[in-house]
């Protein structure tokens, strides 16, 4: 699976999209994320409204797998893109500063937040003994 590439499931219909914030993102994935987020036929109307007010044509809605593109594309990655424009913003702290020393306490706490978890050891079952 490419780095850069998203799937989403809208009623039993998967579908790829480019994840904005892992296009040209050079730091490693960490992690993958499910999200299920009800939405009403209005929630996708406004997000198609959003897409068609910023330069697409309703027509581009005419295929449906280009439809569901677009609605992952724009519930997910209009917030991506604040995200990777925080990201960048943070790598330019100058260090020693207030600003700095925040961005570090919020790392360290992304990390033990979201560290791998490994399974539970299992326990050794006994058998039980049958009586014959």
């Amino acid at each position: 699976m490419a780095q850069n590439k998203a799937y989403g499931m809208a009623n039993g219909q998967v579908t790829e999209f480019t994840a904005a914030h892992r296009e040209f993102n050079d730091t490693p994935p960490a992690m993958q994320l499910t999200l299920t987020v009800p939405m009403s036929y209005e929630d996708i109307a406004a997000a198609y409204y959003l897409f068609i007010n910023g330069g697409g044509l309703l027509s581009d809605l005419d295929d449906a797998d280009w439809a569901r593109q677009v609605l992952f594309d724009t519930l997910f990655n209009d917030s991506a893109a604040a995200i990777e424009e925080t990201r960048l913003a943070m790598a330019e702290i100058e260090p020693s500063t207030e600003e700095h020393d925040l961005a570090q306490a919020i790392r360290a706490r992304v990390a033990e937040i979201f560290a791998p978890v490994s399974a539970p050891a299992q326990r050794k079952r006994s058998r039980a003994k049958v009586s014959q």
